[in-house]
């Protein structure tokens, strides 16, 4: 009679794998549905956190697998193995957000003017009190406004270029039409992986120099934006400044304390004597005024008229109404 050996299956083998099986999936249609629009950002979350356990429980089930199989023995070491892989794929994203937490101030709404930022259309969540906009003077002290020496309407066309090279849906827009108005556009921006929506706006106004730009990226979940915001309104500048340089080509910077130009100089008046007082009230209708006429006072004027040959003077002489 032979014995058989059992052979050793460890149980953290098989759970590794299929829970990594079940893990990526899950992501992917989430995010895909969600960009779809088939779900909304809060419906979001929770697949999105039901994901991430099943790939915490494969990475962690496979290891576990993957020690006890060499202290022990056994066979599984191929489910092990596919369950750390799986899990790990499925952890990536989580990693990049813990990274992200740990890196970077707890802010989501940022903006190149912190006192007046620019206005955002459909946004319904409080605007930053002053402990985030002073967080955010010294995590982003390069975010700030920038003065451009083009004129209001070509910086607008600009930027509104740039949005479009990005498939960014703009949702709002007032054209540079306007002259005491700033002109304004906002687009929709979803972010990389998951598609979460985030806001951009962009404000532009006249300035000495030329025009001035302003830059606000919001995010509409959450109340930490991993730094998306911030690394969003720097990739706008960049690009702005690339179309800018294919239309206009190399433009002088303008420096944060340059000094506006001076206006010019007022041109000096001929006379200081007010035009009334100089050249007198107009002469009536049909009548032209004789040099001099003024220093007769009261004294028979002279008709120029009678000093004119005869051929001349009916030239002069108004011809009398008919009827």
């Amino acid at each position: 009679m032979h014995k058989h050996i059992p052979i050793r299956r460890p149980r953290t083998a098989r759970i590794s794998y299929r829970a990594g099986l079940f893990a990526v999936p899950v992501l992917v249609i989430a995010a895909l549905a969600h960009r779809a629009g088939l779900i909304s950002d809060i419906e979001l979350l929770p697949v999105m956190a039901f994901g991430f356990a099943l790939g915490i429980a494969a990475f962690v089930a496979g290891l576990i697998a993957l020690v006890s199989l060499w202290e022990k023995g056994g066979v599984g070491w191929s489910a092990a193995v596919r369950g750390v892989v799986y899990g790990g794929i499925a952890l990536v994203p989580l990693a990049f957000g813990l990274y992200g937490l740990v890196t970077y101030p707890k802010l989501a709404d940022i903006s190149t003017d912190i006192e007046n930022p620019p206005v955002l259309v459909d946004y319904d969540r409080p605007e930053p009190d002053k402990a985030d906009r002073q967080l955010q003077r010294e995590a982003y002290s390069d975010l700030v406004p920038r003065r451009f020496r083009v004129m209001p309407e070509e910086l607008h066309t600009a930027a509104r270029q740039v949005l479009e090279r990005n498939g960014w849906p703009i949702t709002s827009e007032i054209p540079p039409d306007l002259r005491d108005v700033p002109s304004r556009i906002q687009a929709e921006v979803r972010t990389l992986l998951f598609g979460f929506t985030d806001y951009l706006a962009v404000r532009i106004e006249p300035d000495p120099f030329g025009a001035r730009l302003d830059v606000r990226s919001a995010s509409l979940v959450g109340e930490h934006d991993l730094g998306a915001n911030a690394e969003r309104i720097r990739m706008f500048q960049e690009e702005l400044d690339a179309v800018l340089l294919e239309a206009f080509g190399a433009l002088e910077p303008v420096s944060e304390d340059e000094e506006a130009p001076p206006p010019p100089p007022e041109l000096p008046l001929l006379s200081e004597v007010p035009y009334e007082e100089r050249i007198g009230p107009p002469p009536p209708p049909s009548a032209k005024p004789v040099p001099g006429a003024e220093e007769l006072d009261g004294e028979e004027q002279i008709d120029p008229l009678e000093e004119l040959p005869e051929d001349l003077r009916e030239i002069y002489v108004d011809e009398p109404a008919e009827g």
